[in-house]
């Protein structure tokens, strides 16, 4: 009887010691992710204004917070104040804090590649203006070149309605600026500092400076249903497994 006794005691030990060998990665790969991707999914919806339709993909890394990928798509989505028809975010490498994540919280402590596309219309950019304190009864329209339109604004004290043109600029900052390069009362040009102070009070109308992440906008362009900005010079998608409909821009 003592040999078996001897063997199961060695069986025991080694059972012990090859417990102390595995990886702590492997030992709490599964139990590490204190938040479901269901929650992230809720925490996203949160951050893009609780969109009617949103879908994401998530790969969990082995440790607590940390993502491979995230991949979000989101339509009718709300970024203060303007609303974006469409909306595609790619995380690469991606760190949360944990604490955070579990007060409900996207903090971001660390990512390695990040990308956005959206696309906005034309409506979506004028209701944005005339919920601004600077500008009241936006009419917006557009050229080949550059947003035409009409608006009132305060001038010498006298509610003046005025013509305007202008185009949006990025910079490669997590903004979208309007430059107003034209503003005139019955084709007559105000002063420029009009235009300027006008231009500080309405801008940014895009922004991301708050965000988790500070998306970089690198280009913004006019297509025919509106505008698209994107992170990326080439306007690809930046994930194809975000979900929406696929896009056929060109460059």
């Amino acid at each position: 009887m003592a040999r078996p006794v001897r063997f199961l005691a060695l069986l025991a030990v080694a059972a012990c010691v090859g417990g102390l060998l595995v990886p702590a990665g492997a030992q709490t790969q599964q139990t590490q992710q204190t938040t479901s991707t269901a929650e992230l999914r809720t925490l996203f919806a949160h951050l893009l204004g609780d969109p009617p339709v949103i879908h994401m993909e998530a790969v969990p890394d082995i440790y607590d917070g940390g993502y491979a990928r995230v991949s979000v798509y989101g339509r009718h989505v709300f970024i203060k104040g303007m609303l974006i028809d469409e909306l595609w975010i790619r995380l690469v490498g991606v760190s949360f804090d944990p604490a955070e994540l579990r007060r409900g919280n996207l903090k971001v402590t660390d990512i390695r590649d990040n990308a956005i596309y959206g696309k906005l219309s034309l409506a979506a950019v004028q209701d944005f203006l005339n919920r601004q304190a600077a500008v009241r009864d936006v009419q917006l329209g557009v050229n080949a070149e550059a947003i035409t339109g009409a608006a009132t604004v305060v001038y010498n004290g006298i509610p003046t309605r005025v013509r305007m043109q202008g185009v949006f600029q990025v910079y490669g900052d997590p903004e979208v600026f309007f430059h107003i390069q034209a503003l005139s009362v019955n084709s007559i040009p105000v002063p420029y500092i009009l235009a300027a102070n006008l231009e500080r009070q309405i801008n940014p109308v895009v922004d991301f400076r708050t965000w988790p992440v500070q998306f970089k906008i690198r280009t913004f362009k006019q297509t025919p249903e509106g505008f698209v900005l994107s992170s990326q010079r080439d306007f690809a998608q930046p994930c194809n497994a975000c979900g929406g409909p696929p896009l056929q821009l060109a460059p």
